[in-house]
């Protein structure tokens, strides 16, 4: 018996009796016709295999392009939803001759006249926020927003450290605002799409991930950092870094770069923080700093290896304020801190972002390592006066 299938070749070949010494012609017709079923078989398999080869090569290139036209949706609907509520800040230089028309915005001479850079709109009585080193020293803000009106800012705070500051939109109408997203939830890969106004072109949208979590730049802005491969360009700073549901996740703020411009490196001030400077901001109109009275560094490799602890574990105390939270605490010198109130910290920046936002007046548990040996003490943080 021989049978095959069209769809995958099976060839069973069955003998149940002996053959007798005179079918030598019979054995060749049989060879003969066992020969022409095999080739028709594996012609009709290989037809088969041809087709559905092809019908998966469209199937997946369909496939493909609906993913990517569902991603493009994706960073459409984010776009929209978000870019009504961010605006191009103009903030009048100061050494600018003051009888020049404060209405004079987007002219030939605005590059001139004001620093141009972005601003985003968080809640609906129009409190907007942007960074300090775009309004800073500046004699009056006006805003264009993506509506194409031009208003007025007022009631300026500033945080210089932070680098972030607000202001308030002059408005007879309601303006759209920004939804506050988490940045604590975002995910190194995570897609971003960066707003703003570079080289004073309004409403650009660029598009990338996140690169990095945690970044420190000490020397310009205070804080840990997201770190983006989005297009920034100057005048992004302030504008919207949000996510794919179109939530702000971060604020602009520098680029790392040799020429000026973008080079694939990017930084803002996640949404965490932007919430807590601002907050901080609109209720006291400055940022209250809790400390508690020590320096910290990094841990080095010969430390961290007698400690059993990753480099990156905790943070060394060199130096404790006479007098001061840490000192009453009963810290002591070399004294490593793996966690304070109930939040590991890996770095010095980890542990800065931690301290000082927590409230004051409050005990939080504070463990480390001493001589290898694991210690739980209690510290009230108090505000600093600077």
């Amino acid at each position: 018996m021989i049978s095959f299938s069209s769809k995958s070749l099976t060839i069973t070949l069955l003998v149940s009796r002996r053959i007798k010494p005179t079918s030598h012609r019979k054995i060749g017709v049989l060879f003969q016709m066992w020969s022409r079923y095999c080739v028709l078989a594996i012609s009709i398999s290989l037809v088969s295999v041809q087709s559905q080869s092809g019908a998966q090569q469209v199937d997946g290139n369909e496939i493909a392009k609906n993913q990517a036209k569902n991603l493009s949706i994706a960073f459409q609907n984010a776009s929209s939803k978000a870019m009504k509520s961010v605006v191009t800040v103009l903030a009048k230089r100061a050494d600018v001759d003051s009888t020049l028309d404060e209405l004079d915005l987007l002219d030939t001479n605005s590059a001139r006249n004001f620093n141009i850079g972005s601003g985003v709109i968080i809640n609906e009585t129009g409190l907007c926020v942007t960074n300090n080193h775009v309004i800073k020293d500046s004699k009056g803000i006006r805003v264009r927003l993506g509506d194409g009106r031009e208003l007025s800012g007022t009631d300026l705070r500033t945080d210089p450290s932070s680098d972030l500051a607000t202001f308030r939109i002059e408005s007879d109408s309601t303006l759209p605002f920004v939804t506050m997203g988490n940045s604590d939830r975002l995910g190194v890969g995570d897609w971003v799409i960066a707003i703003g106004s570079p080289f004073a072109l309004e409403q650009t949208v660029s598009v990338g991930i996140i690169s990095s979590k945690g970044r420190a730049l000490n020397r310009m802005v205070e804080g840990q950092l997201l770190q983006t491969d989005a297009a920034i360009n100057p005048g992004n700073s302030g504008g919207a870094l949000i996510d794919l549901d179109g939530e702000l996740v971060g604020i602009n703020t520098a680029i790392m770069t040799t020429n000026g411009a973008f080079q694939g490196v990017g930084f803002a001030i996640p949404s965490a923080r932007v919430k807590w400077i601002t907050s901080e901001l609109v209720e006291y109109g400055k940022v209250r700093r809790a400390k508690v009275g020590l320096r910290v560094e990094r841990l080095t490799q010969t430390l961290a290896d007698e400690l059993k602890l990753p480099v990156r574990g905790g943070v060394l105390v060199t130096r404790i304020t006479a007098d001061g939270p840490a000192q009453k605490a009963g810290l002591e010198i070399d004294d490593v801190i793996l966690e304070i109130a109930q939040q590991q910290v890996f770095t010095p920046e980890d542990f800065r972002a931690v301290v000082e936002q927590l409230p004051a007046d409050q005990s939080y548990p504070i463990k480390l390592m001493r001589d290898s040996e694991h210690i739980t003490l209690e510290i009230t943080p108090v505000i600093s006066d600077s």
